[in-house]
């Protein structure tokens, strides 16, 4: 079936659609205690059409626990600004297999749960305990029986040894569940949470593993955390998104990328055939609107020339070398990012053992460094081709213009 990768479509079938992260919080704080369904801007009509609508809740919510030790920030939203903001889409199913999903320690994960399931938003990714945490989510209607995986990179709220957070991603567990899910449901989604921050091509190793969910059998494989949009493929049949970037999750920052992304719309045929197309979007202050006219061509014509660079392996890689060579200052961030746990450890030893733990447990910071002192010990570091250090620079440097 012909995949609408890079053009918007009106709804055909029965129609699932997928939203990323999503927070009660900084800009969008105010507006959504004033209007809970202003923020969604005229993106309302499209997810009030969708039968399922799935959002990446990026934060806990209510007021239980204390902040854990972490090398990123502790993100906390108003349960009645959420809940009220969620409910009136409607939104149906909250993945919560990322890095924020248990901020505030186990007990703001267990509330979180109990506030959304509560409002009749079912979750899925994250538990009190690991069992619970991996468990599918099974949606059943007359048109169709989906089965959703969420996992992710986790960071500081994964579930380890058993215990409450995120379902961690683990590429062989992931593709045995996708095998053994495809028998019981009519179509499998998998939504990862993953990879390395505001850069325009995922990395190596999470275009391996998408893929390779596909093989075991998804019908469709969606992504986020990068905060900025990626490309999108078809393999083996099977459509990918590798990040849609941010929804309504907005900071006061100019960056272009960081104020765009994409709703994914998975429409499944009569034959539980799926087609996938986008409605991409701008993050303004009002809310979050259409792109439409010539910016809409001009970010799909975008996205759909660095989705090109995914048929190609050295493509791929030499993009993942530039973002190292323009991360920061280059090979001096690499060092100085040590450098910094070295100084914190005298100041906090808790706060500065979470920071190594991220670095080196997390799929996405393992890697960056993996690469950049394999390129070091090379002599290579720095030399990535200027065609990919063009793009990195541009998804990082360009600003918002009106």
């Amino acid at each position: 079936m012909k995949m609408n990768l890079f053009e918007p479509t009106e709804k055909k079938g029965h129609r699932v659609t997928i939203a990323s992260d999503w927070a009660p919080i900084w800009t969008y704080e105010a507006l959504m205690e004033a209007d809970p369904l202003a923020v969604y801007g005229d993106l309302l009509p499209l997810l009030r059409g969708s039968d399922l609508n799935i959002v990446n809740v990026e934060c806990v919510l209510g007021e239980k626990g204390a902040p854990i030790p972490k090398a990123g920030p502790c993100l906390r939203g108003d349960e009645k600004v959420a809940l009220a903001a969620l409910t009136q889409v409607p939104f149906h199913v909250a993945t919560l297999a990322n890095n924020h999903s248990m901020d505030y320690g186990p007990e703001s994960l267990e509330e979180t749960l109990a506030l959304l399931r509560g409002a009749g938003i079912r979750t899925v990714g994250a538990a009190m305990n690991g069992e619970e945490a991996a468990c599918p989510l099974i949606i059943e209607n007359d048109r169709l029986r989906l089965g959703i995986i969420n996992c992710g990179e986790g960071e500081a709220c994964a579930s380890l040894a058993g215990g409450p957070g995120a379902y961690v991603f683990d590429l062989e567990v992931q593709e045995a569940q996708i095998r053994a899910l495809k028998g019981e449901v009519d179509a499998v989604v998998v939504i990862f949470h993953g990879g390395r921050e505001h850069a325009p091509m995922p990395p190596p190793y999470v275009v391996r593993a998408l893929r390779r969910f596909a093989e075991a059998g998804a019908a469709a494989v969606i992504a986020h955390h990068p905060h900025v949009p990626q490309g999108l493929e078809v393999h083996a049949g099977v459509p990918i998104a590798y990040s849609q970037g941010n929804f309504v999750f907005r900071r006061e920052v100019p960056s272009y990328y960081r104020n765009t992304g994409y709703l994914v719309h998975l429409d499944f045929d009569a034959k539980k055939e799926v087609n996938l197309s986008i409605t991409p979007y701008r993050l303004k202050p009002e809310g979050v609107f259409v792109l439409r006219g010539e910016e809409q061509r001009e970010f799909l014509a975008e996205l759909e020339a660095i989705s090109r660079y995914l048929a190609d392996p050295r493509a791929i890689a030499d993009l993942w070398d530039a973002f190292g060579d323009e991360y920061g200052d280059g090979e001096k961030t690499v060092i100085s990012q040590l450098e910094r746990g070295l100084e914190e450890y005298g100041r906090s030893r808790e706060s500065a053992i979470a920071r190594w733990h991220h670095y080196f447990f997390a799929p996405a910071h393992q890697q960056y460094f993996e690469n950049a002192f394999e390129r070091l010990k090379r002599g290579t570091f720095g030399t990535s081709p200027e065609w990919a250090r063009e793009w990195v620079r541009r998804w990082k440097e360009r600003e918002l213009e009106g």
